[in-house]
């Protein structure tokens, strides 16, 4: 049996708003909504300690490495302070990512213990 006419305007007519609903909708996916956190930028420890008091200061250490070409590892220990521990733990979810292969150091204490 072949179908007849209006089914098959039926299905033309149904493509079509198929392609025009996901043409609207491409824009969107295609900006996306940005990096979930913002990405701090650290105080230098000893004198934002002078400044706002070591004791009132987050203190974020991380260590961890990356796997680079040929299997090889690139291995980093590094610390940073800031005012919140807010901007500590974005600091942190940026150096996790980074630093996806192995972590063995990612926290954050109240306090700069120079």
């Amino acid at each position: 049996m072949v179908p007849g006419r209006s089914f098959v305007r039926r299905v033309a007519l149904v493509l079509v708003a198929a392609m025009v609903a996901l043409g609207a909708a491409a824009p969107a996916a295609a900006t996306g909504p940005g990096p979930l956190k913002p990405r701090p930028t650290p105080l230098e420890c000893k004198s934002a300690a002078a400044e706002f008091g070591a004791a009132n200061l987050w203190w974020g250490q991380f260590a961890g490495r990356r796997e680079t070409l040929f299997n090889m590892f690139n291995t980093t220990s590094q610390w940073a302070c800031f005012r919140t521990p807010v901007d500590c733990k974005n600091w942190l979810y940026w150096m996790n990512s980074e630093w996806q292969d192995w972590q063995w150091v990612s926290r954050c204490d109240k306090g700069y213990k120079p």
